[in-house]
């Protein structure tokens, strides 16, 4: 399990980026950056350092958020990962996550993500596909933690995805506001 703590209030804006700039060489780097700069520049100090591999796919968490990768998944597999989010306040927060990606071409684009937000799913579709917009999912009690559970699967009757080709990466950003 990854941790994230979130210590100071702030609203970053993330920009989109089209997707023939994720299909550029340096698309992971891109995304780390903007996600970096804009963490920084909003005061959120997101801190973990916490990293969950296994099965072909890993969640780590840092300063500049949480990036989710799959390099292998077999036919009719899946694998989860999840981070837990503490606000260490003694006020609640409003809790917003932002996807940055585009969705993948790997394993045919037949990868399907599910994210969970304390057992409710926020999101069910093609990875990367959820919209690069604001997604509000609830407060987050003072000195309370939540935790967002991530589901890579592949269709039984998928191509496997194998390791040694691009990774399906993707970067997701918390947003707080009191």
């Amino acid at each position: 399990m990854t941790s994230i703590q979130l210590s100071r209030h702030g609203q970053p804006q993330l920009s989109s980026l089209s997707s023939s700039q994720l299909r550029s060489g340096g698309v992971v780097a891109v995304v780390l950056l903007v996600l970096a700069g804009t963490v920084w520049l909003s005061g959120i100090p997101l801190r973990a350092a916490d990293v969950d591999s296994g099965a072909g796919m890993s969640l780590s968490a840092g300063e500049q958020g949480t990036t989710l990768s799959v390099t292998s998944l077999d036919a009719g597999a899946s694998a989860s990962r999840t981070v837990t989010i503490r606000n260490p306040e003694g006020s609640d927060v409003r809790l917003a996550l932002v996807e940055n990606a585009a969705p993948t071409t790997a394993a045919g684009g037949a990868l399907v993500l599910r994210i969970e937000h304390d057992e409710r799913t926020v999101y069910e579709g093609p990875f990367g596909a959820m919209a690069d917009v604001s997604q509000d999912v609830g407060w987050v009690a003072a000195r309370g933690e939540s935790t967002f559970t991530f589901t890579v699967s592949l269709p039984a009757e998928a191509v496997p995805f194998s390791a040694g080709g691009q990774p399906a990466t993707a970067s997701y950003a918390w947003e707080t506001t009191p």
